[in-house]
């Protein structure tokens, strides 16, 4: 086989076996070119991450910053709140304390004046039936509010003192004058056996000690004076024109005042 040897051929000849022998070159440099694009890019894209981290991060860092100072400003209140309720609740536990004392106390005082109200309220039930009758009568509303069982009931101490009291009260204001009263009184006449009879008598209570009736015919008159289970009143004719009389000064039915001399007795 024989190869054409015309000087064109052989140059046209020698550029291909050129290209042949640089082919591998060539190649191996666009590998090299596209290798560097690629690092390029990633570099690009790694600059372009760092950026925005570090935009980020500045944001981040005032948002942490205002937060820091938010808390801050919020630990400061609460020392403060804390400090105030501390001081707060130091006059409430001084004031409950005062107010525990002073409760005790005042229990103290109830419970000694309830034992003190319960001893009046005896005496005065065990006093009743030695008061005057009419006394007896006007203090009836009274005398009905003392509780019969002290221990169970629900009357307030207040009230019970009141009405123990207004007992009292009325008491010692009938203990202190002359009171006059028509009322009836069995007396017996004849023999003692016969049957006594009711009879209209002015009476006159002397405080609480005394008393002196007589009859409007001056047939039946005596004397009354409290006992052990109530008041006592004895029947005694022979003086009953000098109470009669003594009435009659009290009403203010006579023209002179004069002394009367009776067989009263003082306890």
């Amino acid at each position: 086989m024989t190869f054409p040897t015309s000087p064109t051929f052989r140059m046209t000849w020698l550029a291909a076996l050129g290209l042949l022998v640089g082919l591998p070159a060539m190649a191996e440099q666009a590998e090299s070119i596209r290798d560097y694009r690629s690092k390029m890019e990633k570099w690009v894209e790694t600059r372009q991450i760092l950026s925005a981290e570090r935009a980020d991060w500045q944001v981040e860092q005032e948002t942490l910053r205002a937060t820091r100072d938010l808390l801050r400003r919020e630990k400061q209140a609460l020392e403060e709140e804390t400090q105030r309720l501390s001081a707060s609740n130091t006059a409430a536990d001084d004031e409950r304390r005062e107010l525990l004392l002073t409760r005790a106390e005042l229990q103290r005082s109830r419970q000694a004046l309830e034992a003190r109200v319960r001893l009046l309220e005896q005496r005065v039930i065990e006093l009743g039936p030695q008061l005057p009758p009419p006394l007896q009568k006007k203090l009836d509303l009274l005398f009905v509010q003392i509780p019969e069982d002290p221990d169970n009931t629900r009357l307030p101490i207040g009230q019970r003192l009141v009405t123990v009291l207004g007992v009292l009260g009325q008491a010692d204001k009938f203990n202190g004058t002359a009171t006059f009263v028509g009322e009836t009184r069995a007396v017996a006449e004849g023999d003692a056996g016969q049957e006594a009879a009711r009879v209209s008598v002015r009476t006159l209570y002397w405080g609480l000690g005394q008393a002196l009736y007589v009859d409007s015919q001056g047939r039946s008159a005596g004397i009354g004076q409290p006992g052990p289970n109530g008041w006592e009143f004895s029947n005694d004719p022979a003086i009953a024109d000098d109470i009669r009389r003594l009435i009659d000064i009290y009403e203010g039915n006579v023209d002179a005042i004069e002394f009367v001399s009776l067989p009263v007795q003082v306890q």
